[in-house]
């Protein structure tokens, strides 16, 4: 779940990036700032899915027309207008654990040789928001066992987040997102002392945890980048 925290800073780096130009790898410096304690809110917990991990097998998603589909997942995000798709280099540059930066083929490889592997990146071109879709391991997180449903996932990635000093939390209740066919769950995180929101949806798969992170600014609409999903 700690990689989920670093999703969400990445998430934010890419904000700036455009289709004509390759970001760099940055590294984010934080200010002291002071914190209240945030503590995630009791939820329903949601039904545990019944697919094994030895039955599931991950496929790339692919962009069309400036449609992110990966039938795997089963998810489509079209790119809104004012956003722009990552290339696989601009991905790679920033995301050093996807798929293709590690010279890895085979997708499903990918995700069983390394904690976590991200599939598609966009961002808004104005520097407004950006959303990453990722796949977490969590046998080699360690969380096997201990993590069983969204809810349980969701708990310990709000819980990390509430550690941070640097930045002041609080959280929704879990809820299912709508839109989907397959049932994912999603909360709402409010950081009010950097001005930076993130909705976390995540769908957990036996062993994995599929997640979609949308990063916006404060007094960004998030609707309409959510109703792009599908």
């Amino acid at each position: 779940m700690k990689k989920l925290f670093i999703l969400i800073a990445l998430c934010m780096l890419m904000s700036g990036c455009s289709s004509n130009s390759t970001p760099e790898q940055t590294q984010s410096t934080s200010t002291t700032s002071t914190t209240e304690e945030t503590t995630p809110p009791e939820t329903t917990t949601p039904e545990s899915t019944e697919e094994s991990a030895e039955e599931f097998v991950f496929t790339r998603g692919s962009v069309t027309d400036g449609v992110y589909s990966n039938e795997s997942l089963g998810i489509n995000i079209t790119v809104p207008t004012g956003f722009v798709a990552l290339s696989d280099e601009q991905l790679n540059s920033l995301v050093t654990t996807s798929a293709d930066s590690k010279g890895i083929d085979n997708f499903q490889e990918a995700i069983d040789s390394q904690v976590v592997t991200y599939d598609f990146g966009m961002v808004d071109g104005s520097g407004n928001g950006s959303v990453l879709v990722g796949i977490e391991n969590l046998a080699l997180e360690g969380a096997e066992g201990l993590v069983n449903n969204e809810s349980e996932y969701l708990a310990f990635v709000t819980a990390n987040l509430s550690a941070d000093p640097n930045a002041a939390y609080s959280f929704s209740d879990v809820y299912e997102f709508d839109g989907l066919e397959d049932t994912w769950y999603a909360v709402d995180c409010i950081e009010s002392n950097n001005q930076v929101n993130s909705i976390i949806l995540v769908k957990y798969l036996g062993k994995y945890v599929a997640t979609i992170i949308y990063n916006y600014t404060e007094g960004t609409d998030p609707s309409a980048v959510l109703s792009q999903i599908s």
